[in-house]
C-alpha cells in the first residue's frame, strides 16, 4: 500500500475498470501490438509512446501512435494484424484475474454494494473476456466504448456508469490502473483508488490526490474498515 490512504464514506457504489485492473489483459495488448509492429517492418518502438495510449479508446489511441513516431509510422497496416493478434488471444483463452478482484467483487456483492464496470473495450469482447473469466455475474451496470462519445481520460465514461447506477459520481470509489482512467473517474468526482499495472504514476498524476495502492486486496480492507 502506497502512503496513508484517505478515509471517504461508505460508497453508494463502486465502480471498475476492467483491462489491468481486473483483468491481467493489457500485456496481452502490449505484447500483440509489438508483434503487430514487427510483422509490418516497423521494428523497436519506443514503448513509452505506447504507454499513453493504455486505458483510452482507438482514435486517441491512433492520434498518440502518431503524433509519438511520426508520420511515417504504418498505422493503417498495423492497426488490422494488431487487433487480430489481440482477439486471437482475448477471445479463446480466459486472462488471469488481478489479485484481490473476486474478493472485493464478491464482499461488494455480499454486502449490498452496487458494481459497475467502467471499460474501453468494445462491448462484445469486454463481455466475452468477464465471461470468460468467471466474473461477468458481478456487474448490475456495464459500460463499454460503445457507450461512450468521449472515451478516457474524459469522464463520460464514469459519469454514465454513475447515471446507470442511479447514484452521484462523488458518491463512488472508483477502481483504476492507468493515467487515461485515473484522469477520466478524478474528472467525474468519483474517490479513487489506482493499482497500477504497466506504468507507474508519475508525479504529475500523483498531484490528483488519489489513493495509490499495490493490490485491490488494500481496496477491500479499506471497505471492511468504513
Amino acid at each position: 500500500m502506497s502512503g496513508t490512504l484517505q478515509h471517504p464514506p461508505v460508497p453508494d457504489a463502486l465502480i471498475f475498470d476492467m483491462d489491468g485492473l481486473l483483468l491481467d489483459s493489457e500485456r496481452v495488448d502490449r505484447d500483440a501490438f509489438a508483434a503487430a509492429c514487427r510483422n509490418a517492418g516497423w521494428h523497436s518502438p519506443d514503448m513509452k509512446v505506447y504507454a499513453d495510449c493504455i486505458g483510452t479508446t482507438g482514435p486517441a489511441i491512433e492520434a498518440i501512435l502518431l503524433n509519438g513516431y511520426g508520420s511515417e509510422f504504418p498505422w493503417e497496416a498495423i492497426r488490422p494484424i494488431w487487433r487480430q493478434h489481440r482477439l486471437d488471444r482475448l477471445e479463446n483463452r480466459p486472462v488471469d484475474v488481478k489479485p484481490g478482484a473476486v474478493e472485493l467483487l464478491t464482499y461488494a456483492n455480499e454486502t449490498g454494494i452496487p458494481c459497475g464496470l467502467a471499460t474501453s473495450t468494445r462491448a462484445r469482447l469486454a463481455k466475452s473476456m468477464l465471461a470468460l473469466a468467471g466474473l461477468d455475474h458481478h456487474f448490475s451496470v456495464i459500460v463499454t466504448g460503445d457507450d461512450v462519445q468521449r472515451g478516457k481520460p474524459d469522464p463520460e465514461p464514469y459519469i454514465k456508469a454513475a447515471a446507470r447506477l442511479g447514484v452521484h459520481p462523488g458518491r463512488c470509489w472508483a477502481l483504476e490502473d492507468s493515467a487515461n482512467g485515473v484522469r477520466s473517474a478524478s474528472a467525474a468526482g468519483c474517490h479513487v483508488f489506482q493499482v497500477p499495472d504497466l506504468v507507474v504514476p508519475t508525479p504529475e498524476l500523483r498531484q490528483l490526490g488519489h489513493d495509490v495502492v499495490e493490490t485491490l486486496h488494500d481496496v477491500l480492507e479499506l471497505l471492511r474498515a468504513v
